[in-house]
């Protein structure tokens, strides 16, 4: 049994985006309670903020799952894009702040270098396997599939951020005009990739469906 689900994992691809889509969820929204409750006992404010950060990802993926769940007409599935591109919007909006908190915090957390390698690798893997999924389902056109792998793409590009503060935490403790320029330059350009991914989305989808009506009339 353990043998064929694994099989069915590796060659049913929209099962495998089902099952990945549904433990993220449940990965999310544990998350998410916990830095609440520990954002309410600290009295920190990022742990509220990231809290909210993987409250949406977790509505977000489960809207997804069950809308993958379905036999989607065409127009079905471009207003599901449609409505992530503004999801995304509202996620912008708290990963900025969740950012704004990392830049202004003066002390940070420093960890074992085996923590952040192991931390690099998985944030890197998963960053790069986003990106390649990312363009292949643009090009396939899929629509409820790509944006599964943009919200993939942009949790892993938050990620990134969180690394590099963690990575000058841990190596660069000292250099704090380092830390002033790249964490600011690298949460700002996440910060606009979110923003340029939601515009995308809701402008691709516009079109595709203003063309869809044009055809019918």
């Amino acid at each position: 049994m353990f043998v064929s689900l694994i099989q069915r994992i590796r060659k049913d691809i929209p099962y495998r985006i089902k099952l990945l889509l549904c433990c993220s969820f449940f990965v999310n929204l544990g998350y998410a309670l916990f830095l609440f409750i520990v954002g309410k006992i600290a009295s920190e404010r990022w742990f509220l903020v990231s809290s909210v950060y993987y409250g949406v990802l977790a509505v977000v993926r489960i809207y997804l799952f069950r809308n993958l769940l379905s036999h989607r007409q065409l127009v079905s599935k471009i207003k599901i894009m449609r409505a992530c591109g503004v999801a995304l919007i509202v996620i912008n909006l708290v990963v900025s702040k969740m950012m704004f908190f990392l830049i202004d915090e003066t002390e940070s957390v420093q960890h074992h270098e085996i923590t952040v390698i192991t931390m690099a690798t998985y944030t890197f893997s998963a960053l790069t396997l986003a990106i390649h999924n990312s363009v292949k389902y643009l090009k396939k056109n899929d629509h409820l599939h790509f944006s599964v792998k943009i919200i993939s793409l942009i949790c892993a590009s938050v990620s990134l951020v969180t690394l590099t503060n963690t990575m000058l935490a841990t190596f660069g403790a000292e250099k704090v005009l380092l830390r002033s320029i790249v964490l600011p330059l690298l949460s700002g350009a996440v910060a606009i990739f979110i923003l340029l991914s939601a515009v995308m989305m809701i402008r691709k989808a516009n079109l595709e469906l203003r063309k869809l009506n044009d055809e019918k009339e």
